[in-house]
């Protein structure tokens, strides 16, 4: 006799696996989210099925809800979840979310108006998964290059590499999988990259014979540097030597390079006044007068020479009361001693320091 209790545990297990059932069901094969469903024609779906995700950024927005054949490729049928807009000009891609991970419908939105329901995605906008057989077709072709004999070595040296690069290889593929968000952050620089990239190309077209002479002109100075390098090497080594001598000299004669830099200022100064620039530009003015009439005294003779010609004066010295009053000859003052905010630099002139010739009347001053 079958007892009670072992009737309600029976109740409870077939309600627990109806109710499970039923929720397969509702999450598995029936896939009709109440959102749009649109349609996308490829000219190769690559073993897409039915319930595969489809995902905008990696995540996920829907499910393919049928595969068929049409005369130029394959149409997919997509039915996203409610709420989902994608622009009529975003790009549907088949692809992988790993290696060897299920294949999804990935979509690059673009700046459009919405996509209609039902509105077919154009060949144009779609692009199949890649082609798995070509890839290995490939491989083969690159390890059927190495010679059988090698190909062992390749091989060992290949693992070599890898021994112990197991946390690199991980990182290298986290970096990986998050390229294409990465790309996506930038995605409005690179547009305008590409946008921007013909005019780029064409300014170089325009001025490819100037590059091209730069590029021979940095060859050539290449070429210069290096028949130099011996001679650069010694400027390189000497030129620490001249510096070091060269700050100690400045250090030793800083107050007498102050002295001089102010000495310097001073004849500037003076050169500068409003006098000495109105005489200067007198004098230039009248100097081509003077240079003029020289050149123009100069005539040809008749043996071909060049002769300067001048004209005898008869002699108009003028009177002796007109003569200006002779004036005493200016006696000598030395040079003073250099005394900076560096300290004191040569001492002052006297006359010990040796004999200077005098004219008549004139006397020699010390420095201070």
């Amino acid at each position: 006799m079958v007892s009670r209790r072992i009737v309600i545990n029976l109740a409870i297990f077939l309600l627990s696996t109806t109710a499970l059932i039923a929720l397969g069901i509702s999450q598995l094969l029936l896939t009709d989210t109440g959102g749009p469903v649109i349609r996308a024609e490829f000219t190769n779906s690559g073993g897409l099925a039915l319930r595969n995700d489809v995902t905008m950024r990696g995540v996920n927005v829907g499910a393919v809800t049928d595969v068929g054949l049409t005369e130029d490729g394959t149409m997919v049928e997509m039915t996203l979840d409610s709420g989902t807009v994608v622009p009529n000009d975003s790009d549907f891609q088949i692809t992988r979310r790993s290696p060897i991970g299920d294949l999804v419908v990935e979509v690059t939105p673009g700046e459009g108006e919405p996509l209609a329901a039902g509105e077919v995605v154009p060949v144009a906008n779609t692009s199949p998964p890649p082609d798995a057989g070509r890839t290995v077709e490939v491989l083969a072709d690159v390890l059927g290059a190495v010679p059988a004999e090698d190909l062992s070595t390749v091989v060992s040296e290949l693992a070599d590499a890898l021994e112990g690069r197991g946390n690199d290889l991980a990182m290298l593929s986290e970096a990986t999988a998050d390229l294409p968000e990465s790309i996506l952050t930038v995605r409005s620089d690179l547009e305008a990259l590409i946008r921007t990239g013909p005019e780029v190309t064409g300014v170089l077209a325009d001025n490819a014979d100037v590059l091209a002479d730069d590029i021979t002109r940095t060859a050539q100075l290449a070429d210069i540097l290096r028949d130099s390098r011996f001679d650069l090497v010694d400027l390189y080594s000497n030129g620490a030597s001249f510096t070091r001598v060269a700050n100690e000299l400045i250090v030793e004669q800083k107050p007498n390079i102050s002295c001089l830099i102010r000495d310097f200022a001073r004849i500037n100064t003076t050169l500068g006044g409003s006098r000495q620039l109105s005489d200067l530009v007198a004098t230039l003015q009248l100097n081509p007068l003077f240079f003029d009439a020289v050149e123009k005294s100069v005539q040809t003779g008749l043996d071909g020479r060049a002769w300067f010609r001048v004209q005898l004066l008869p002699h108009q010295e003028p009177a002796g009361r007109t003569y200006v009053e002779h004036r005493k000859t200016p006696d000598v003052f030395g040079g003073n001693s250099c005394i900076s905010q560096f300290g004191i630099g040569v001492g002052p002139t006297t006359r010990k320091s040796g004999d200077v010739p005098l004219a008549p009347d004139s006397q020699v001053h010390d420095g201070r």
